[in-house]
C-alpha cells in the first residue's frame, strides 16, 4: 500500500473535520446573536404602534409602516426564518441594513403633491392602518389582500389631485437582507444570484435589467403587467389591474438610491384623480403561487439560459413532492424518473463504451506499433473501428444528453425557495446549502472512481493526460463542496445509478472482467 496516499488522505480527513468544527461554531455564534437580537426587538417600543412607526401583520406577513411618510419601510416574512431555528426573525424584504447603508422601501401617492406635516395616525385595527394628511386632505389605508402575501395601499385625494397616482420602490445596490454569504450557509450560490428590475407588459413578457445596466431611464406602458426587484428567494412586486394603464419605469442611481415603480394615466374624461387602489406582493418565490397572482411572474424565479428546462423541472419536482411531501425525496424519485427515460440514450453510449473496452489491447497495440506513422495509424483505427462496430465518440453522448439537464437542474434546484431549510434527514438539515459533513462530495467523488476503473483506457499512454483524469473526480470533489445539497443529491443518485446501468451493460457484453 502506497504510504503517500494514507497520509494525503488522513491530512484531508483531518482538514474537513478541523473545518467542519470551525463553520459549525460559527454557525452557532450566528444564531446566538441573532436570537439576542429578537430579545431586543421584543422589547423594542418601536416594535410595537408609536409615533414613529406602525405595523401591521397577518399569519404570514408584517409590514412596517413609517407614519409621517406612509412609505413601507420594513417588511418580515413570518414563516421564513433568517435563521434555521425555532423562534427566528422572518426574512425581510424591505427594509435597512444596521449600518444603514443598504436600504430598500416602497412609497405610494400622487405626483406633485407634497405636505410639510405629512402624515398622521388616523385609525388603524387588526388589519388596517388608515393615515391622513389633514393639510392636503390626502388618506392613505394599508390593508391586506385575500391571497396573504399582497398588500393593498389605496391612496385617496379628498379634493382630488391634479397629479397622477404612482408607486415607487427605492433600492440602494446590494445583496438582498438577510440572505446568507459565509460558506456554511450557500455563500457562493448566494452571492452569484441575479438581482436587477423585471418587467412584464401586454406586448413584453419579460424584460429584465441588472442595477448596473440601468444608464438610462427605461419605461414602457401596459394595461395589467407589473414590476418588480429581482432577488434571490423573496421579493417585492408591483402589480397592475386591467383597469388602467401603466406607465412602468426604472430610473439610473441618484445619490446611489435606484427608483422603479410605476404612474398611472388618468381617464381622458378625468381631470383629477380622487383614488387609487395598489396592488403589492411581498413574498416567496414559489413557482406555482406566482403563476396564479399575474401573467410570466414566476419568471422572476432567474434560472438562466436553461430556463426551459428549469421551469418544467420545477414543476415536476413540486408535483411529486405533492404526493411524498419530502424534498430530498422528490430529487431522488426525479432522478429516477429521468434515467429511467435517458435510459435507451445512456445505453447505447455504454455499448460503445464496451466495444472499445474489450478491443483495448488491440487499440494500444495499432498505436504502439504505428506511432511514427500517424497516416498509417489512422487507416489502422479506422478499419479496427469498423470491423468491430464501435464510434470512439459514442461514449460521449451520455455526458452531452445529461450536460444541459445538470445545468438545467442546477439553476432549478440554486433558485428553488421550497428547498430553503428544508431538511433530507440525518446530516442534512437543509438541501439549499452545502453538505455540512461533506458525506455527500466524498461519494461522489468515490463513484467517480469507480466510474473512470470502468471506462476504456485511451489508446495512447500520455502521462499528462493519465494524470490529469486521475485527478478530475478530486477536482469535482471541490467543486462539489460549495454546491448545495440538494445538487449533491441528485449528482450521486445520478451517477450511482448511471454506473450500476454501466456495469450492468459492460458484464452482458462481456466487457468486464471479474473482480471489476
Amino acid at each position: 500500500m502506497n504510504i503517500r496516499k494514507i497520509y494525503v488522505v488522513l491530512i484531508v480527513l483531518l482538514s474537513m473535520g478541523l473545518f467542519y468544527e470551525w463553520t459549525s461554531e460559527n454557525r452557532s455564534a450566528v444564531q446566538l446573536k441573532h436570537m439576542e437580537l429578537v430579545d431586543v426587538l421584543a422589547r423594542d417600543s418601536l416594535y410595537s404602534s408609536g409615533d414613529e412607526y406602525i405595523f401591521l401583520e397577518n399569519d404570514l406577513l408584517e409590514i412596517k409602516i413609517a407614519i409621517s411618510t406612509g412609505a413601507i419601510v420594513e417588511s418580515r416574512l413570518k414563516k421564513y426564518g433568517v435563521e434555521n431555528i425555532t423562534g427566528s426573525l422572518g426574512v425581510r424584504v424591505f427594509g435597512s441594513d444596521d449600518r444603514g447603508v443598504f436600504k430598500y422601501y416602497l412609497k405610494t401617492g400622487f405626483t406633485g403633491s407634497s405636505s410639510s406635516k405629512g402624515f398622521s395616525l388616523a385609525s388603524y385595527g387588526k388589519d388596517y392602518v388608515e393615515l391622513f394628511d389633514a393639510e392636503n386632505g390626502f388618506r392613505k389605508r394599508f390593508s391586506f389582500l385575500p391571497a396573504s402575501y399582497e398588500v393593498q395601499i389605496e391612496d385617496i385625494s379628498e379634493r382630488g389631485s391634479g397629479g397622477k397616482a404612482f408607486a415607487s420602490m427605492y433600492r440602494t445596490e446590494g445583496m438582498a437582507l438577510d440572505l446568507k454569504t459565509n460558506f456554511s450557509d450557500g455563500g457562493m450560490m448566494n452571492s452569484s444570484s441575479y438581482q436587477g428590475v423585471g418587467f412584464n407588459t401586454s406586448s413584453d413578457g419579460y424584460v429584465k435589467s441588472r442595477l448596473s445596466g440601468i444608464d438610462d431611464p427605461v419605461s414602457m406602458s401596459s394595461r395589467s403587467g407589473w414590476i418588480s426587484f429581482i432577488q434571490k428567494y423573496f421579493f417585492a412586486a408591483l402589480i397592475g389591474s386591467d383597469d388602467y394603464v401603466y406607465n412602468y419605469f426604472a430610473q439610473p442611481a441618484s445619490d446611489g438610491v435606484y427608483r422603479m415603480g410605476y404612474t398611472v394615466d388618468k381617464p381622458e374624461t378625468q381631470n383629477l384623480v380622487f383614488k387609487h387602489s395598489h396592488r403589492v406582493f411581498i413574498g416567496p418565490k414559489i413557482r406555482k403561487d406566482l403563476v396564479s397572482r399575474a401573467k410570466n411572474l414566476e419568471l422572476t424565479i432567474e434560472m438562466g439560459w436553461f430556463w426551459f428546462i428549469s421551469q418544467p423541472m420545477v414543476w415536476f419536482l413540486d408535483f411529486l413532492n405533492g404526493f411524498v411531501n419530502s424534498w430530498a425525496l422528490s430529487i431522488v424519485l426525479f432522478t429516477l424518473l429521468l434515467k429511467i427515460a435517458l435510459f435507451g440514450v445512456t445505453a447505447k453510449g455504454f455499448a460503445s463504451m464496451a466495444k472499445m473496452r474489450k478491443v483495448g489491447p488491440k487499440m494500444k497495440e495499432i498505436s504502439e506499433r504505428h506511432k511514427d506513422d500517424r497516416q498509417r495509424l489512422q487507416k489502422e483505427m479506422a478499419d479496427l473501428q469498423k470491423k468491430e462496430g464501435f464510434n470512439p465518440l459514442g461514449g460521449c453522448l451520455p455526458v452531452l444528453v445529461q450536460m444541459p439537464v445538470f445545468i438545467g437542474f442546477f439553476f432549478a434546484l440554486r433558485e428553488m425557495v421550497e428547498l430553503r431549510h428544508a431538511p433530507m434527514g440525518l446530516w442534512i438539515s437543509d438541501l439549499s446549502v452545502p453538505d455540512p459533513v461533506f458525506v455527500l462530495p466524498i461519494m461522489f467523488v468515490g463513484i467517480m472512481v469507480l466510474t473512470q476503473r470502468l471506462n476504456p483506457a485511451p489508446p495512447t499512454s500520455d502521462p499528462t493526460q493519465a494524470q490529469v483524469m486521475q485527478y478530475m473526480p478530486v477536482m469535482f470533489g471541490v467543486f462539489f463542496l460549495f454546491f448545495p445539497a440538494g445538487l449533491c443529491l441528485y449528482s450521486v443518485v445520478n451517477s450511482g445509478v448511471s454506473l450500476v446501468q454501466q456495469r450492468y451493460l459492460y458484464r452482458k457484453l462481456g466487457a468486464l472482467e471479474s473482480g471489476i
